[in-house]
């Protein structure tokens, strides 16, 4: 049996109402692909901006692939999150 590749969410949250709505539909998108989405939106809250990118950055390095969602340039996440994966590819 072949193994499921894991894409990583990389999208806008702080500061964007409804922002699970957009992470919702592309876990969606991506289960109907075939492939295992692997969500900031599905974080507990109360935790530090620090350890929510230390999470984050994990789950880039044990993804397959990153989905960037769109608004990316509003997210200063996002963008992090986006030249981690630039420096480390």
């Amino acid at each position: 049996m072949e193994r499921k590749k894991a894409v990583y969410i990389s999208g806008p949250i702080t500061g964007v109402k409804n922002y699970w709505e957009a992470f919702e539909q592309a876990e969606e998108d991506l289960q109907g692909l075939g492939y295992i989405p692997l969500s900031p939106a599905h974080l507990p809250e109360g935790l530090t901006k620090e350890q929510y990118m230390r999470i984050d950055l994990a789950m880039i390095d044990a993804a397959d692939a990153v989905l960037f969602l769109s608004l990316l340039n509003q997210s200063p996440g996002g963008q992090l999150e986006l030249d981690y994966c630039r420096y480390t590819d």
